[in-house]
């Protein structure tokens, strides 16, 4: 058979004994970057993915099963079928169903490639040719490569009665579906295939679709363009405000906002190596230096300085005592950062809080000391430990719809933090912009200075770093603010969040000076790539599954 030549698709009865997979989520997918065919081992997380896989598909028979070479796949499948004696499947490695190439794109952050090129520019790029894209395999030759698996292995395997899984890579399985329906070349596009999920035959045209391209270019363009929705949420809330709609919102309301968008993003990352970030020795000198040291040695200066409780010296001290907000989380991951460093910054601050804040306001302030300080280490430290701790639990029961769900829904992450914005605009009192918004906006340019100055230089988590001590938990001011009875604090907390997200455009661009290179020789290291791939490629006709008694 030539390999121009085309085969009539398998019919229903063929399709019901067809069952494909995505491998389980690997270290490159946790932090969002490209790993074509690097050789991206799977996660705590991807493990538990294929555990659950195997529960489900207790009992079902399978013939032989083909699967990728690389390691993220093969470990998949070893976990998935791990069945000893006569139920064993066949087991055949077949490298056509590697990953495509991506050449210039490899390691790269999807975020970044977005808007470093446009969403549609990257679609073409994943799903086509693009000239953005250097190296690595053109769409046709790994769309040439595909068709031949199909048309040499699986569709004589389907009409040979056998039932059959393939475990495989994301744009391996999603062109597979296409050859199945007969659709052509030029309509490719992402159809947002989860880790481990296994994907019935007989249902792949359902699954095609109910995904809508439009729409999930509109998702992205969100999350890449986040500083861009932001402040339309704070134009919006704004034109309210004027036009007389000014009302107060609940501050648990505007709290469940916070989390809800926490939530949603750390759905998505690695929360099961959390001990090895919290642990991290950069991050604890980092969190100490920024969040212990600088604001109790900035409050003693003010303290001695004989400063009141309602000068501006004081209100940069009680920020600079302020821990990392969960919003820090979601714009890392709208940025391309690792996500996971700057969840530990979040946490580890609202810990170090108990300690700067207790300093910082026994030196700043009079009145309702205590109650501030327990209310609002409980408050910071207490939202982030229950969200980690709720998603944890999400990850482990339902390891595969967590991770789906915190993959697809990063915008509306994005749409919470915008609503927060319109509620808290609305909350403003316009007639206090002179006396309170130039202190609000110096304080939202020196927090980014001072972030600028304590990140760590040429590390893989600069930008984590950045984004972590850029945007502070304005909510505890406020309590600190209402328990103390210093309204003027409170304003100043509430107007800094007009300049902290629209300094959300500088953040865009500053982020791409701290994101390092994905030829930067240190990704192997914290990816767990191996120098080479293990040589799982095999002859014709050889099979790899276990023994038989």
């Amino acid at each position: 058979m030539t390999p121009t030549s085309r085969q009539a698709p398998p019919d229903q009865e063929q399709l019901g004994r067809l069952f494909m997979v995505r491998h389980g989520e690997s270290t490159c997918n946790s932090v969002h970057r490209i790993a074509g065919q690097r050789d991206a081992p799977l996660t705590l997380l991807g493990r538990i993915q294929a555990e659950q896989v195997a529960r489900r598909h207790r009992g079902q028979h399978f013939d032989r099963v083909f699967v990728s070479p690389l390691t993220r796949a093969f470990e998949t499948a070893g976990i998935i079928f791990d069945e000893p004696g006569e139920s064993a499947p066949e087991v055949r490695v077949d490298a056509r169903l590697m990953e495509r190439d991506f050449g210039s794109y490899t390691l790269e952050s999807k975020s970044i490639l977005q808007r470093r090129h446009g969403i549609a520019e990257y679609e073409r790029a994943m799903n086509a040719d693009s000239p953005t894209q250097h190296g690595g395999e053109t769409f046709g030759q790994f769309r040439e490569r595909v068709r031949l698996f199909y048309e040499q292995e699986l569709l004589p395997a389907l009409r040979r009665g056998e039932t059959v899984c393939v475990v495989s890579h994301k744009y391996v399985v999603e062109l597979i579906c296409r050859f199945i329906l007969d659709r052509p070349a030029e309509e490719s596009y992402d159809l947002r295939l989860p880790n481990s999920q296994m994907l019935q035959g007989d249902r792949i045209g359902s699954y095609v679709q109910n995904e809508n391209e439009t729409m999930n270019m509109v998702y992205d363009w969100i999350v890449v363009n986040h500083p861009v929705v932001l402040c339309a949420g704070l134009l919006a809330g704004l034109v309210g405000n004027l036009s007389g709609l000014r009302f107060s919102t609940s501050p648990y309301l505007l709290l469940l906002l916070l989390v809800a968008a926490s939530v949603i993003t750390m759905c998505r990352i690695e929360l099961e190596n959390a001990r090895a970030f919290v642990t991290d020795r950069g991050i604890l000198r980092s969190v100490a230096l920024r969040y212990l040291l600088l604001p109790i040695a900035f409050a003693g200066a003010v303290h001695w300085w004989g400063a009141n409780s309602t000068s501006t010296a004081v209100y940069v001290a009680i920020f600079l005592a302020t821990p990392s907000s969960v919003v820090a989380m979601t714009v890392s991951r709208c940025l391309g950062g690792m996500i996971m460093p700057t969840f530990a910054q979040v946490l580890l601050s609202s810990l170090a809080a108990t300690v700067s804040f207790s300093a910082v306001l026994a030196l700043t302030l009079h009145e309702g000391v205590g109650p501030a300080i327990a209310i609002s280490a409980a408050t910071s430290t207490g939202v982030v430990s229950a969200a980690y701790l709720l998603v944890r639990q999400l990850r482990q029961r339902s390891p595969i719809r967590t991770a789906k769900y915190g993959e697809r829904n990063g915008y509306v992450a994005v749409l919470l933090l915008a609503a927060f914005i319109v509620l808290v605009s609305l909350k403003l009192d316009l007639s206090g912009f002179t006396s309170h918004a130039p202190a609000a906006a110096g304080i939202a340019v020196g927090l980014r200075l001072v972030a600028a100055l304590f990140k760590r230089r040429g590390h893989v988590q600069s930008l984590d770093d950045y984004t972590a001590m850029t945007y502070p938990n304005i909510f505890v001011v406020v309590i600190i603010a209402a328990l103390t009875g210093n309204t003027g604090l409170e304003q100043v907390a509430i107007w800094t969040l007009l300049p902290m997200f629209l300094l959300a455009f500088f953040d865009s661009w500053y982020a791409r000076f701290l994101v390092v290179a994905p030829d930067d020789a240190r990704w192997p290291a914290v990816l767990g790539l191996p120098g080479q791939r293990p040589a799982r490629e095999q002859p014709a006709g050889e099979d790899l599954s276990p023994a038989r008694p």
